[in-house]
């Protein structure tokens, strides 16, 4: 299916990026205690910011036409990337919270 449109490509991409995240919840279902951050504020608007990343990158990669679901695999590994790429960043080395 094409999709044609810059919302539509950036809404397909999105859906991609929910889906990430129900993905996550998915695999919480089974732990005991749901995380603390599940009620934050910031992690909801961290959330919305990832999932509309995926939208972005979507509609840069396709601009205002695109195969639906190249579309909604860019929107789901958009968040999947950029999680891997803040977790594999180098620590300097040296003390930490030191005063």
């Amino acid at each position: 299916m094409v999709v044609e449109g810059a919302w539509a490509v950036f809404g397909v991409g999105c859906v991609g990026g929910v889906i990430a995240e129900l993905l996550h919840w998915w695999n919480l279902r089974e732990a005991e205690q749901l995380p603390a951050y599940r009620t934050s504020p910031f992690y909801w608007g961290r959330t919305i910011a990832m999932i509309a990343a995926g939208g972005f990158v979507a509609w840069l990669y396709f601009g205002l036409r695109a195969e639906g679901i190249i579309a909604f695999h860019v929107g789901v590994s958009t968040p999947l990337i950029l999680q891997k790429l803040v977790t594999s960043v180098p620590q300097p080395a040296g003390a930490k919270n030191v005063m």
